[in-house]
């Protein structure tokens, strides 16, 4: 039997707009034979942001959107 992955659990506070955007993601990636959740959407996210960090592919107006929350 493969070894279950540690995971941790982290709670943090996102706006109405932050949460239905993971709504409407996860919808988007959905599909009727598998319907993604909004945890697996911040996942993807986590994942994605650190390749474009890593590849120094990261567009700088993100970072613009930390100093206005």
């Amino acid at each position: 039997m493969p070894k279950r992955e540690k995971s941790k659990r982290l709670q943090v506070v996102i706006s109405e707009e932050q949460d239905s955007l993971l709504t409407k993601t996860a919808y988007h990636l959905s599909n009727p034979e598998r319907l993604v959740s909004k945890s697996e959407v911040v996942r993807l996210g986590i994942a994605m942001l650190n390749r474009a960090v890593e590849e120094g592919r990261l567009d700088p107006e993100m970072l613009e959107t930390l100093d206005e929350r």
